[in-house]
């Protein structure tokens, strides 16, 4: 598909926080979005499930496939692997034998050489998956903004007690604004060409820890008040959580990727050559946007 063009998409996980972002920009854009959903709740969504036999129409008419879909409720490494890994290599095996013109599969900040996280060694082996069919993978960072869902919503409710606990202040990560991260989307859905590696979607300035929690916090009107926990321990009680089968807000693996980040935001360039810009962590507007106001996360310092 040529650049300017428009088409249809069908986005896995439409109904999650990062598929929902990526959905109402491509709308707004003029692409023809179809849901791949659990439950789908119009007549043009297609009930999908990780993981799960697909029908071979699934992807039917599409030209686009956007992946977002993963099932974050699995904890043992096999489940993982069955649902997420092998589930996701057969939907892309769909996609190329239904004529599916380009796709990209959402990775993340996880997916490094040397990581200790379950899910990032999940997401290496699509990645690798996903490359071998000619399909995109993204790596977004800690995506952040007024709908912020996931991480960065646990991080965002977390902001709001009158002392935030830090579990490893010297550690960082790589932020994107939702908006940036569907500017990264579509710039690469309408491109000349789709990059066959794996493409870091975040700002490459590191945030600390401590400063990202400080300004979730002012975001919300607190003073964003920070108290060191030894994450050791943290990652021991949601551990024997899991173990009892607790409900929780936040995995045990989760801990693993913010104390243990990535190094670096991998081949910005691509992005960047595609006119696609990061705002830092604080920044209304990522530079020579044209886009304006944004709620402004923190005022201190980068």
């Amino acid at each position: 598909m040529t650049g300017g063009g428009r088409g249809t998409v069908g986005i896995t996980g439409a109904s999650g926080y990062l598929g929902g972002v990526i959905r109402q920009r491509l709308r707004d854009t003029g692409w023809h979005t179809i849901d791949l959903v659990r439950t789908p709740r119009d007549a043009t969504a297609r009930p999908f499930t990780i993981g799960a036999p697909y029908p071979t129409d699934l992807l039917a008419g599409l030209d686009v496939l956007v992946h977002c879909a993963y099932d974050m409720t699995l904890h043992r490494p096999e489940e993982i692997r069955s649902v997420n890994v092998d589930g996701t290599r057969s939907l892309l095996e769909l996609a190329r034998s239904s004529g599916v013109e380009r796709t990209i599969v959402l990775s993340s900040m996880s997916a490094y050489e040397g990581t200790q996280q379950l899910y990032g060694l999940s997401k290496l082996a699509i990645e690798a998956d996903a490359i071998q069919v000619g399909a995109c993978p993204i790596r977004p960072g800690l995506v952040y903004g007024p709908r912020a869902g996931g991480m960065a919503g646990t991080l965002t409710r977390l902001a709001r007690l009158p002392l935030v606990p830090v579990m490893a202040p010297r550690a960082h990560q790589f932020t994107v604004h939702e908006d940036d991260l569907a500017d990264a989307v579509e710039a690469l859905v309408t491109s000349d060409r789709l990059p066959r590696i794996p493409i870091g979607v975040a700002n490459p300035e590191p945030v600390p820890f401590g400063r990202l929690l400080e300004g979730l916090a002012r975001q919300q009107g607190r003073a964003g008040r920070t108290v060191p926990v030894d994450w050791r321990l943290v990652l021991g009680l949601l551990r024997a959580a899991e173990r009892m089968h607790v409900p929780l807000p936040v995995r045990s693996d989760s801990v693993l990727g913010l104390v243990h980040p990535a190094p670096s935001v991998p081949n910005l360039a691509v992005l960047d050559g595609l006119g696609v810009r990061f705002r830092r962590f604080g920044q209304p507007v990522p530079p020579q946007s044209p886009r304006s106001g944004d709620v402004v996360v923190d005022q201190g310092s980068s």
